[in-house]
C-alpha cells in the first residue's frame, strides 16, 4: 500500500515537473523577439543592440559575429594609439603593452573572420572553437595594469564584451539544438 502511494505521488511530482519545463520551453521556442537570442548573454542590451531586427540564430550570430568584426578591424587600425597613451611608463614596458596589444587586436580579426567562415560552412563546432579564441583578454589586462584609461582601452573592453555576446549567442543555440535531437 505505502508503494503504491509512493509510485502516485512520484508519478504527480513527474507530471508537475513536465508541465512547467515543457511551459518554460515553449515560451523560449515561441518568443519572436530578438531577446531570445540574449538569454545567456551578461550584457543583455548590448546584445539585443548587436542583433537588432534578426528573426533567427544564424542571422544572430552573423550579425554578432559582423559588429564585432567592426570594430576589432577599427582597433586594429589603431594600434599606433596606444604607445602615445603609454609615455610615462618605461620604454621596455610600453613596447612590450604594444606588442601584447597587436597581436591581441590581430588574433581577435583572424578568429572573427575565420568563424565568418565556419558560420557560412555551417561548421558550428569551429565557429565555436573560433569565437572562444577570439575572446582575448591579453591586452585589457595589460593596459589595466598599467593604468590605462584613454578611449582605446576602453574599446578593448568592449572588444571583449562583444566577443562575450557571441559566445552567448552561439550558447543559446546550443540549448535549441540539443532540445531539438531530443525531441526526435
Amino acid at each position: 500500500m505505502a508503494s503504491q502511494k509512493f509510485n502516485y505521488f512520484s508519478f504527480l511530482f513527474l507530471a508537475i515537473i513536465a508541465s512547467v519545463l515543457s511551459y518554460g520551453i515553449a515560451e523560449i521556442e515561441f518568443d519572436n523577439d530578438t531577446s531570445r537570442f540574449c538569454k545567456t548573454a551578461q550584457d543583455k542590451d548590448l546584445c539585443k543592440t548587436m542583433i537588432s531586427g534578426v528573426t533567427n540564430w544564424h542571422d544572430a550570430i552573423g550579425e554578432a559575429i559582423k559588429v564585432t568584426l567592426s570594430l576589432a578591424e577599427e582597433l586594429k587600425s589603431q594600434n599606433d594609439l596606444i604607445i602615445p597613451a603609454l609615455v610615462n611608463l618605461q620604454p621596455g614596458k610600453r613596447d612590450s603593452i604594444e606588442k601584447t596589444c597587436k597581436e591581441s587586436f590581430e588574433t581577435v580579426f583572424d578568429m572573427l573572420k575565420e568563424a565568418q567562415t565556419a558560420l557560412a560552412a555551417g561548421d558550428n563546432g569551429t565557429l565555436q572553437t573560433k569565437l572562444s579564441a577570439a575572446l582575448e583578454a591579453e591586452c585589457v589586462d595589460a593596459l589595466s595594469n598599467a593604468g590605462a584609461t584613454f578611449p582605446l582601452a576602453n574599446k578593448a573592453k568592449e572588444l571583449d564584451a562583444k566577443v562575450s555576446v557571441c559566445l552567448a549567442i552561439m550558447a543559446q543555440n546550443e540549448t535549441f539544438v540539443h532540445r531539438e535531437l531530443r525531441n526526435r
